[in-house]
C-alpha cells in the first residue's frame, strides 16, 4: 500500500444528508487517499437510509459513536431503560423505527476507536468522545490536566475525535513518552476535533469536516490540518424534516433539532443537559419541557456553562 499524502476525517452527521452530500462534493475534489468517520452517523434528521447507504457504499471505516450504540441496542435486553421512553426520545425512536437488519448490525459492530498506522507518519488514534466513553466528550476549554488524565490511556502523538461537535486544534503535555514523535515533540499530544458536519455548535451552521496532509518538517513526515467549512440548502433540510413526517412524530425535540442546525448553536444538547434534572412529569413531555427550556437557557446561558 502507498503511503497516502492526504486523509479526509468526518464526524457527527446525524443523518443531515445535504451537509453529508456537500461535503462529499468537496472530497471528491480534495482527493484523500484515505477517509474516515468519527460515529454519530445518523439520528435527529431523516435521511436514515441515505446517510448510512452512502457511507457504506465508500467502504470508509467509522468509530462508534453514542447515538449510533443508542440506536444499535434500542428494545434490546443491552439497551439503556432511560432510552426506552418514546416520550421523551421521540426521534430516537422514530429512527429505530426506519432501522433495517442491516443497519443495526452495522451499528452494532462499529469499533470503538481506530488506530491508523503510516509508514513513517506518526500514528493517529480515532475514537468518537472520551477513550472509555463516547456519551461525554474532551470540551475545548477543559483544563489541560483534566484532559491529560482523559485521554491517559492512549500514547498515540495525535489523537482524533468528535461528540462536541466543535472544531479544536490543541496541544496538550503528557507525563507518558509518546511513540514516533519528533524530540521536539515528545511528552506532547495534539488532540483534533473536526467539528460536525451535520449539527455544528460553535455558531457557525455550516459541514465541518478535516483534511490531513503528510508533509515533511525538519526532515519528519508529519500531519497538518486543514478545516473545511462548506455551505449547503438548509431550506431542503427544514423541508423533509416537515416532509418526512419527523415533525410532526417528534414536535418540539424535532424543531429544536432544526433551530440547531440552523444557527449552529447547541440547542439541541444544551437541552438534554437541562431536561435530565427536570422533574420526570417534565421530562416525560418535550412540548412543555421545551418551552421552558427556551424561557431561561440560550447562548448568553448555557445549561452545561459552555
Amino acid at each position: 500500500m502507498k503511503r497516502p499524502a492526504r486523509l479526509a476525517i468526518l464526524g457527527d452527521i446525524h443523518g443531515n444528508l445535504p451537509a453529508l452530500e456537500s461535503v462529499l462534493a468537496d472530497i471528491d475534489e480534495q482527493s484523500p487517499d484515505a477517509v474516515f468517520l468519527l460515529g454519530d452517523l445518523i439520528n435527529r434528521c431523516p435521511w436514515t437510509h441515505d446517510v448510512l447507504d452512502l457511507l457504506r457504499q465508500r467502504e470508509w471505516l467509522s468509530v462508534q459513536g453514542n447515538h449510533d450504540l443508542i440506536l444499535a441496542q434500542l428494545n434490546t435486553p443491552d439497551g439503556s431503560d432511560v432510552f426506552k421512553n418514546k416520550s421523551r426520545f421521540p426521534n430516537v425512536h422514530w429512527t429505530w423505527q426506519r432501522l433495517r437488519p442491516q443497519d443495526l448490525s452495522y451499528l452494532l459492530h462499529l469499533p470503538h476507536d481506530l488506530l491508523i498506522e503510516i509508514e513513517g507518519a506518526p500514528p493517529l488514534r480515532l475514537f468518537h468522545g472520551l477513550p472509555d466513553n463516547p456519551f461525554a466528550g474532551i470540551v475545548t476549554n477543559a483544563d489541560e490536566g483534566t484532559v491529560a488524565s482523559q485521554v491517559a490511556v492512549y500514547d498515540e502523538p495525535i489523537l482524533i475525535c468528535g461528540h462536541t461537535h466543535q472544531p479544536m486544534d490543541r496541544t496538550i503535555t503528557v507525563a507518558h513518552s509518546t511513540a514516533h514523535v519528533s524530540p521536539s515533540r515528545k511528552g506532547q499530544q495534539r488532540i483534533l476535533n473536526p467539528g460536525s458536519v451535520g449539527m455544528p455548535y460553535n455558531g457557525d451552521p455550516r459541514a465541518h469536516y478535516l483534511l490531513l496532509d503528510l508533509v515533511r518538517e525538519n526532515g519528519r513526515l508529519d500531519w497538518q490540518p486543514r478545516f473545511q467549512r462548506l455551505a449547503y440548502d438548509f431550506e431542503r433540510v427544514a423541508r423533509t424534516f416537515h416532509s418526512s413526517g419527523l415533525v410532526e412524530s417528534s414536535g418540539a425535540i424535532a424543531k429544536l433539532n432544526l433551530r440547531t442546525i440552523k444557527d449552529g448553536q447547541p440547542w439541541a444538547s444544551d437541552y438534554q443537559q437541562w431536561v435530565r434534572n427536570q422533574p420526570h412529569e417534565l421530562r416525560s413531555n418535550p412540548e412543555a419541557a421545551v418551552e421552558l427550556y427556551l424561557q431561561t437557557h440560550g447562548p448568553s446561558q448555557w445549561a452545561f456553562g459552555g
